[in-house]
Formats: C-alpha cells, sequence, structure tokens
C-alpha cells in the first residue's frame, strides 16, 4: 500500500506515485530469518522515499494480528535517519518480525508511518496498511 501526500490522476486514469511516500509489503514468512536462525517468523518491510531532500526521517513499522473483536499489534519498529536523505534515495525499515510459536494460520497486516523535516517544517505520513490479508502458517 502506498500513502499518498499528493494524489494526481491523468486522463488515462493512470495513478503517478508522489513525491513523498510510504510503501508497505504484504506480511509474509522470512526466509531469511529462517536461513540465519532456524526459526519461523512473520516480518513486514516499509520504505520511505521522497523526490525532495528530507532529513531526520522516522520510519515506524507495526505488525498486527487480526483477532476475533478486536485486532492487536504485536511488534513495533522504528528507523530514525538523523542525516539528509537524498532525493529518490529510501529510509527502510526491515527489521519488524515476530517468530512463530506453531503453525497454526493467522493472519497479519502491517501498518507504517513516518515523519520527516522537509523544507524547513516537520512532515507527518500518515498510517498505511499493507494491501492484503490472508493466512500465514504461522500462529503467534
Amino acid at each position: 500500500m502506498i500513502a499518498i501526500f499528493d494524489l494526481q490522476i491523468s486522463n488515462s486514469w493512470a495513478i503517478s506515485k508522489a513525491a513523498c511516500r510510504i510503501e508497505v509489503s504484504d506480511v509474509h514468512l522470512s526466509t531469511q530469518i529462517f536461513e540465519q536462525s532456524g526459526n519461523r517468523a512473520v516480518k513486514v518491510d516499509a520504505y520511505s522515499i521522497c523526490d525532495l531532500p528530507q532529513s531526520k526521517v522516522a520510519l515506524t513499522v507495526e505488525l498486527w494480528k487480526v483477532g476475533r473483536f478486536s485486532n492487536y499489534k504485536l511488534a513495533a519498529s522504528t528507523v530514525n535517519s538523523l542525516g539528509t536523505t537524498l532525493p529518490g534515495k529510501r529510509v527502510n525499515n526491515f527489521g519488524t518480525f515476530l517468530r512463530c510459536k506453531n503453525s497454526r494460520a493467522t493472519r497479519y497486516f502491517g501498518i507504517a508511518y513516518s515523519k520527516a523535516y522537509l523544507d524547513g517544517k516537520w512532515q507527518y505520513a500518515r498510517h498505511v496498511q499493507s494491501k492484503e490479508i490472508f493466512p500465514l502458517s504461522c500462529g503467534t
């Protein structure tokens, strides 16, 4: 899913990407964590990208479990990029995950949001949710 600060629609019905945005992956089973530690884990990734120079970027990613009566936040991580990020460069947050306790099918989604200093003022990107929610064989 993409957080769009500036939505532009052309006559051909195509949607162009905003100058600054967050993109969030769907929650997935992490092959990298399994290969490194032998543990199964669910993971969600996100990045912030801007066509303008931005600084003091703080990108937060949360991992949520779909519950019967309400949803539950299971994990969160924040990446702080204190220097200036050049136009077109990403600030990645690939560190939000949770180890599986069993193989029970469970549905998860990710949420990401950020703040950054652009053009002399703080800008806040609203919460963006991953596009798909489907069951994974990973009970928590």
